[in-house]
């Protein structure tokens, strides 16, 4: 007896909804391609209970005749593709004929339905795959589709949803990739009767950009246009110097269908070559025009992949257009000096400023470049060494911040060892002594070279550092090595060197002061310790899901020290700041970054919890790089030695290595 069955339509159905509908966002993305595929010029999307209860799409396009409402819920029922042939030149988002079906068969589904040659419409309704009715139905001309109870029929795959805030999230993310590319289509979407947006058709895609991402982005972004090949791209792309923490801004689409595709991203990555921080990725936006025959669209269920015919060709025109934007930008920047000529997101020079103020100065060259380029975007660039030259004064730092040196120093050179406890802390003067110190110290030393911390005070008599005796300085959590006794020095600035009793040990500053500024905020949050409040409170334009995801989540930001108001659908006014968080970094950069962080690691967590809040703060650490002054290294290691984890930052890498005795006798040859 054979032992292979053709499976039944309905349980086929079943199958292939699995592969084609992953989450209720994949319901709304079936739903508005055919809104789109149909010719609509409105679609409007409700939403309830992050569309488990209803998902609903109403388009005011061609409409279907009786007909063809019972046919599309038929499987692989298609007005795309007739001939093999089709399926090499496909135009249309939709093309398969399983989505439909596969919906109706794991939900309450009903169509109204009407073109505009009939004077009325109909209506059709299934229930797990079974058809109830298909009637005639007064209705205007367009199609209501509607989907209630998602997955009522198939209880495991319910129980797999996400929290609904994160669905929610997801089908705002799926709306906007739809709208992005389709200026001239009017879009709202409703959630639980709530105005999510409601983006009219505009003739240009600035203003619909302008629209979802806030003034502050729009200013910030570049237009593209370049043709080469039959290829032609448009688009935008970033300012240098204008990043986020992830590649989710990095948005391209193919013939008008949103894809994620390598070829794609490592042309805009060569296109900014040199002009980008590693790690940083520049927000684009990028139109990609091309044959249909040049693509193969047919390789994910849910089309988010894609397959080109010459990847060298394609990932060649991106590059060539973001690098010519790019080249125009830099153009307009040094040729219009004028402020109403200077983009929004451009730094402004200081003697506009004082000119609008009618204010008379001259304004020094040190003064312009601090005022517009932040320290924290430019590095600085070593100053030429003179034998003779003054210390300059280092304030103690009044914040559990460790500062920055105003000097820089070299990468990597030897300083005098001493005891952290005996290391005294206080602020240099600047004197003719101080500078005959130092021009004594260099001649101590080999030629060429300078102490580490050009600020560091000549050797004292030692001076213990009280410690409460109920504090302990050193790690609650087992600690498999040494604590560091001395610093060494600093690697690339980025590494603090010191001694162990087995060896030496290596301090990642970046970890290490993300450690301490998350044990900080959580204990300030804890204790009740107030906000610092902004001197000027900053306006952010942030994207509408990350402007939702903060005022969703408003009481626990409020919880660690952000003050923050509601000032438009996607505008908030930050009045204050958590009191150990640093402000070194530009807000606009900053805030973007963490609420980006809670966006990527919050799928499973939503709404957010208060320790994943105060680990995003984190991007306000110092970065590998920062140049840390002599004050500002002895503070982190005091500080991070009292953490009750000192050894791992917030997000589970080590803060501190240790290399042996043994293991530098090994590689000396010694053993």
């Amino acid at each position: 007896m054979s032992k292979i069955k053709v499976m039944s339509e309905q349980l086929s159905n079943r199958i292939a909804a699995g592969e084609v509908i992953e989450r209720p966002a994949s319901v709304v993305k079936e739903l508005v391609e055919n809104a789109i595929d149909a010719g609509a010029r409105h679609i409007r999307i409700e939403i309830e209970k992050a569309g488990s209860r209803l998902i609903s799409v109403a388009d005011d396009g061609s409409g279907m005749d009786g007909d063809d409402a019972l046919l599309c819920i038929e499987p692989h029922g298609t007005s795309k593709i007739f001939t093999e042939e089709d399926i090499d030149r496909i135009t249309t988002l939709g093309f398969r004929g399983e989505a439909l079906p596969s919906i109706a068969s794991i939900s309450r589904f009903s169509i109204q339905t009407r073109t505009s040659d009939m004077l009325e419409g109909t209506r059709v309704r299934v229930e797990g795959g079974r058809l109830l009715e298909a009637a005639p139905a007064g209705c205007p001309v367009g199609t209501v589709m509607q989907v209630r109870d998602l997955f009522f029929n198939t209880p495991a795959r319910r129980k797999f949803l996400k929290a609904p805030a994160t669905e929610a999230h997801h089908i705002e993310e799926m709306v906007l990739s739809m709208a992005l590319p389709r200026h001239e289509v009017g879009f709202e979407l409703r959630m639980d009767g709530r105005l999510v947006f409601n983006s009219p058709a505009s003739s240009t895609a600035e203003a619909r950009i302008r629209e979802f991402f806030g003034r502050q982005f729009a200013d910030a972004m570049w237009p593209v246009d370049h043709a080469e090949n039959g290829i032609r791209v448009t688009g935008f792309v970033a300012s240098p110097g204008f990043t986020r923490n992830s590649r989710k801004e990095q948005r391209t689409f193919i013939n008008g269908r949103a894809v994620e595709s390598p070829t794609l991203y490592r042309g805009i990555r060569e296109g900014y070559a040199t002009l980008n921080e590693p790690g940083r990725f520049p927000p684009v936006i990028l139109y990609l025009e091309m044959p249909p025959e040049e693509v193969d669209v047919n390789v994910h269920p849910a089309k988010r992949e894609v397959r080109f015919k010459h990847e060298y060709a394609i990932s060649r025109a991106v590059t060539a257009a973001v690098s010519k934007a790019l080249k125009r930008s830099r153009e307009v920047d040094y040729l219009n000096d004028e402020a109403e000529n200077l983009p929004l997101s451009g730094q402004v020079p200081l003697h506009l400023v004082l000119d609008s103020a009618k204010i008379s100065y001259t304004v020094r060259d040190t003064e312009q470049q601090e005022f517009a380029i932040p320290s924290s975007v430019v590095p600085p660039e070593p100053p030429a060494v003179k034998e003779e030259s003054p210390v300059e004064p280092e304030p103690s730092p009044s914040r559990p911040v460790p500062a920055i040196a105003s000097p820089p120093a070299p990468r990597f050179s030897p300083s005098p060892v001493r005891e952290l406890e005996e290391s005294p802390v206080r602020e240099l003067e600047e004197s003719p002594e101080a500078a005959a110190t130092e021009s004594a110290t260099d001649a101590e030393l080999p030629p060429g070279a300078k102490p580490l911390f050009l600020n560091d005070p000549p050797p004292e008599a030692p001076q213990p550092r009280e410690v409460p005796p109920e504090k302990h300085i050193y790690p609650d959590a087992p600690f498999n090595g040494d604590w560091p006794t001395e610093i060494l020095g600093v690697l690339d600035d980025t590494y603090i060197l010191c001694a162990g009793r087995t060896g030496l040990v290596m301090i990642d500053q970046h970890a290490a002061h993300e450690r301490i500024m998350f044990e900080h905020l959580l204990k300030a949050a804890r204790t009740g310790v107030p906000a610092q409040p902004l001197l000027l409170p900053q306006l952010l334009e942030l994207p509408a899901t990350m402007s939702s995801l903060l005022l969703r989540n408003r009481k626990v930001f409020e919880v660690l020290g952000f003050d923050i108001e509601p000032m438009g659908s996607t505008s908030v006014m930050l009045n204050a700041l958590p009191m150990e968080m640093p402000t070194h970094r530009p807000l606009n950069e900053l805030i973007p970054d963490m609420l980006q962080e809670l966006l990527d690691n919050m799928a499973n967590k939503m709404p957010v919890e208060l320790e994943y809040v105060a680990r995003a703060a984190c991007h306000a650490a110092i970065k590998a790089h920062d140049r840390l002054s002599p004050e500002g290294a002895r503070e982190l290691l005091r500080q991070l030695g009292e953490c009750r984890q000192g050894t791992l930052c917030p997000h589970g890498r080590p803060t501190m290595v240790t290399v042996t005795f043994k293991e530098i006798e090994k590689r000396f040859g010694r053993r």
